[in-house]
């Protein structure tokens, strides 16, 4: 098969002892969706095929989806698999891009009617002997954390886990010598919930009990992680993808403080056990938004082996964890982040919102600048698909300005315009950003899609499909999808892909 892609997790109704966060809420049962899109210049035959952690295999559906199209498929619609967790492997004969959405279905339900939390990853091309996740929290304030690893190489798994405490405001804050272990058939996963382990929690001080920190798991086979970050009782997932190397120069797309209700925080793993990391941030404030607008905060820090350096700039954050609250002190900033390192690091951005500005959570992870390209492929792309909306943000990582256009595709079925194609062209300044926002909130009808009559069918502007990204200078480009669903968190958020132009 030309293209291969798996999923960690895939969640069907009726879940039994799964541990974390996939137990922690009554209203309803958790399911999976995924959309596909076809990267490739001919049409592609692709093939699912389940896995439970026995490593029993299920044959799931088969598409043929049309070059530059995507299609989503929901577990719900997978009536002849029986309920439980399971694993995915997605091939195809041509090159494809996944995501994979988390969402609760209520009890009861008799059609597919998705209620808060929600949280998406993407799908991995490849597996790695040794994965890093840089968050990993025990009891650190109301917030834990789960991961789910899948075995993708060709024989049984022995996977084993170490887990590192962090350092905030000088002090360590967990427990250190933690490990844990499992075995994994082939492409089954296998999850590790920290909500009742303990013994992360730090033994004394002013962290005593809690851990915030991050995790190495090694492998003798391949394999792939995704980490569920979520607050028991409350309507908080995020979701991020393990990392399978670090890289010198990393961009994060977005980062916030005090936007209209929205925060982020900032999280820099030291995949290295042995060495120091000396990492520089250049925070870069956009023109519109940021107050003061157009300013750069340049900072730097040194990270332990094995650690990780969180900046926060939430409602909460003190003066040690903020880097923007001098020189010059952002009242608001919504900007772009650029992190060097004299050695491999791995980076990824919470995002959150108040309780007033909508509950909002969601994880997305840094990209490597050697990895940027001049194209990129985004799979998914809503604007009115029954209040679901995306925000797709890219960033220019050069010093020099960009020229982009994107070019938008609506699917077969649901959209009132369906398959039609439009691009659309943007300018990035140097190491900036632009966000094309599909939403209406304040009024607003500034995206691509959204106020463009040429995608309305009567009243109707509903949009579900995917997109292409092409430039002249180097991108990376990160989406969120939301909905206004009474101040709980509908938030999925996910990385882009850049694909060989």
């Amino acid at each position: 098969m030309k293209g291969k892609v798996v999923l960690s997790l895939v969640l069907l109704l009726g879940l039994v002892a799964v541990p974390g966060v996939s137990a922690q809420y009554s209203e309803g049962s958790w399911y999976t969706s995924y959309q596909i899109q076809n990267l490739g210049t001919n049409a592609a035959d692709v093939s699912v095929t389940y896995y439970d952690s026995a490593g029993t295999a299920y044959t799931g559906p088969t598409f043929t989806i049309d070059p530059g199209s995507s299609v989503v498929w929901t577990q719900f619609d997978d009536t002849s698999l029986p309920n439980g967790q399971y694993s995915a492997v997605i091939e195809s004969t041509e090159e494809i891009a996944v995501i994979a959405n988390q969402q609760l279905l209520p009890t009861g339900a008799t059609g597919f009617t998705p209620i808060p939390p929600f949280s998406s990853y993407s799908g991995f091309a490849a597996g790695g002997t040794q994965v890093t996740l840089p968050v990993i929290m025990y009891n650190w304030f109301g917030y834990y954390t789960e991961f789910y690893v899948q075995n993708v190489g060709s024989a049984n798994a022995a996977v084993n886990i170490a887990y590192y405490p962090g350092v905030m405001d000088g002090e360590t804050s967990g427990a250190t010598g933690v490990t844990d272990s499992g075995t994994i058939p082939q492409f089954a996963s296998l999850g590790f919930s920290q909500e009742s382990k303990s013994a992360l929690g730090a033994p004394s001080g002013r962290w005593a009990g809690r851990f915030l920190g991050s995790a190495v798991v090694t492998s003798d086979q391949p394999i792939a992680v995704v980490v569920n970050q979520h607050v028991p009782g409350s309507h908080k997932l995020f979701t991020y993808n393990g990392f399978l190397a670090g890289a010198t120069s990393v961009g994060a797309p977005v980062y916030m403080r005090n936007h209209y209700g929205y925060y982020a925080s900032l999280t820099i793993g030291n995949p290295s056990t042995t060495s120091k990391a000396k990492v520089q941030i250049t925070y870069t404030a956009d023109r519109s938004y940021s107050d003061p607008p157009g300013q750069t905060v340049v900072v730097t820090h040194t990270i332990a082996p094995g650690t990780a350096l969180v900046r926060y700039d939430g409602p909460t954050a003190t003066d040690d964890q903020s880097d923007l609250d001098d020189s010059p002190a952002f009242t608001r900033f919504f900007g772009a982040v650029k992190i060097t390192s004299d050695i491999p690091v791995v980076v990824m951005v919470n995002q959150e919102s108040t309780t007033a500005a909508g509950a909002q959570s969601g994880t997305y992870n840094g990209s490597p600048l050697s990895e940027a390209t001049t194209k990129i492929s985004v799979p998914l792309i809503q604007a009115d698909f029954y209040g679901y909306y995306t925000s797709l943000t890219i960033q220019n990582t050069t010093g020099s300005e960009a020229q982009i256009t994107i070019t938008y595709t609506s699917d077969g079925t649901y959209s009132a315009v369906p398959n039609h194609t439009k691009a659309y062209n943007h300018t990035i300044p140097p190491n900036g950003q632009v966000n094309i926002y599909e939403g209406r909130k304040g009024g607003l009808e500034i995206g691509d899609i959204n106020h463009d009559p040429e995608w309305r069918s009567g009243s109707n502007w509903r949009f579900i499909g995917s997109a292409i990204i092409t430039s002249d200078q180097p991108i990376i480009a990160f989406v969120n999808e939301e909905k206004d669903v009474n101040n709980l968190d509908s938030m999925y958020t996910y990385n882009a892909f850049n694909i060989a132009p």
